[in-house]
């Protein structure tokens, strides 16, 4: 969670810093901001069957191969958008970084053989073409 202030934080996120957090410091700020919020032992409850539900979504979405939508733009996208000037990335390029830093493994690897898949393709479509039209040519 980049960019964040801790206050800013939901209860299910802040405990799932405290549980699986690496950065010491993070943590104990973590848990000062979770015990500031003086939460009754209901709600703790509620939050820790949130938390289960959270994470197993958070894994599910790691499993998933990519949508049709997601398909189609690492295949085609790639030659068909422009980069706009206020930024300094690529649509797909970018797509590709998030993919990996937000862990997305198997997505990330269906979008590197589809984008291999697309250049190939885009490759051929190139070359029949100038076949053809060298071909009409004669």
């Amino acid at each position: 969670m980049i960019d964040k202030k801790i206050y800013r934080y939901t209860n299910v996120e802040l405990f799932d810093i405290i549980k699986n957090g690496t950065n010491k410091a993070e943590i104990k700020c973590a848990e000062s901001e979770f015990n500031s919020r003086e939460l009754s032992i209901e709600q703790k409850a509620e939050i820790k069957s949130d938390y289960i539900k959270y994470k197993k979504y958070q894994n599910d979405r790691k499993q998933q191969p990519l949508t049709d939508k997601e398909w189609l733009s690492f295949f085609i996208l790639p030659f068909f958008t422009t980069k706009p000037r206020w930024r300094e990335d690529h649509f797909t390029e970018s797509e590709m970084e998030r993919l990996k830093k937000y862990g997305f493994e198997k997505k990330y690897r269906q979008a590197e053989k589809i984008r291999t898949y697309g250049y190939l393709f885009w490759f051929l479509v190139i070359i029949c073409t100038t076949l053809i039209f060298i071909k009409l040519n004669k």
